[in-house]
């Protein structure tokens, strides 16, 4: 369920479709796959290493919580704007809630 080769990446970035939340940045493209891939980034601009490390783990759960809703055949990527350091978990999950509704990628019932 990893996007994990930096072209991968890098192709969802110059050629996905974008989404905004003070928070996060979705970019998210179709994929021929059978199921979905994410990958997380938190530059240096979000904090030091900890802060990083955190932000993208809050970002994995939140995705993990729901994996089983989101539509299968797409790659996203999740991008940690600087606001997330200092926000709250229950904050982050619902910023990546709204991002994948905005997003259409919710397939099954909540």
């Amino acid at each position: 369920m990893r996007l994990n080769r930096a072209t991968d990446i890098a192709f969802v970035r110059t050629s996905g479709k974008s989404w905004r939340h003070p928070l996060v940045i979705l970019l998210a493209r179709k994929n021929r796959l059978e199921g979905s891939r994410f990958a997380f980034i938190a530059s240096r601009r979000v904090g030091n290493a900890v802060t990083r490390n955190r932000s993208k783990r809050f970002l994995r759960e939140s995705i993990r919580t729901d994996l089983n809703l989101i539509q299968p055949g797409w790659d996203c990527l999740l991008i940690a704007r600087p606001a997330i350091s200092k926000a709250r978990f229950i904050d982050i999950q619902t910023a990546v809630h709204q991002l994948l509704e905005q997003a259409e990628l919710f397939g099954g019932e909540r």
